[in-house]
């Protein structure tokens, strides 16, 4: 459906040298993904607007923010006035979430719901012809460096079928314990979108890392 892509999240890099990290990748992804964590939807907490705007200033491509936060309607319209070229919130705590759908994209920017591992896919299932990207996690929300959760896969598939037979068109995104392993069985299941943090900045070729793992989920991806 969609061409493969990583988005390596800026959650596990080293804020102190933001744009000398983000620098080697861009001319290898089109989008960097950013966690907005607030210790109310999750216990961590990470980073907000400044930051998303010092981000901006040092990267050329898409960034791809991540609503990790209670009332997001609340706080959407700042992140699209920051920089961000798509936004994903999770709809169980927002009162109206076909409305902040309906506004981002009137804003420009892509939109998308997420999906926490314990929630299933009939709770995003109205918005689905509405938005351009559906975010399934695919850890516990809320700290980098977890292992990737191998029960999201069923969930990644029927993702996949309902976009294929109701003739849809978003990406599914998959975020959380990406690794050279777990994204071949992530595009086999119908993922598109790949947001790998660890995986790429701990490595030190991390243009190679990032394009490895693309060239992994480009062989991997189904065809039907």
């Amino acid at each position: 459906m969609h061409a493969p892509e990583i988005l390596p999240s800026v959650l596990a890099c080293d804020l102190a040298r933001l744009a000398d990290e983000v620098a080697p990748l861009a001319g290898v992804t089109r989008t960097l993904h950013f966690d907005v964590m607030d210790g109310r939807y999750v216990d961590n907490i990470s980073f907000g607007q400044p930051v998303l705007g010092a981000l901006r200033a040092a990267w050329p491509g898409d960034l791809d923010v991540h609503l990790m936060i209670v009332d997001p309607s609340r706080y959407a319209d700042e992140f699209v006035a920051g920089g961000a070229t798509s936004v994903a919130f999770h709809p169980e705590v927002e009162d109206d979430p076909a409305a902040l759908v309906a506004r981002l994209r009137a804003a420009g920017v892509r939109v998308g719901v997420g999906l926490r591992p314990e929630h299933p896919l009939e709770r995003v299932a109205d918005l689905l012809p509405h938005v351009d990207t559906l975010l399934l996690m695919t850890v516990n929300p809320g700290f980098a460096g977890q292992a990737f959760l191998t029960e999201v896969l069923p969930k990644i598939g029927e993702a996949h079928a309902l976009r294929r037979s109701a003739g849809l068109t978003f990406r599914i995104q998959v975020d959380g314990g990406v690794t050279a392993a777990t994204v071949v069985d992530a595009a086999a299941a119908g993922a598109d979108w790949f947001v790998a943090g660890t995986s790429v900045f701990a490595a030190e070729d991390r243009a190679g890392a990032a394009e490895d793992l693309r060239a992994r989920a480009a062989a991997a991806m189904r065809a039907d």
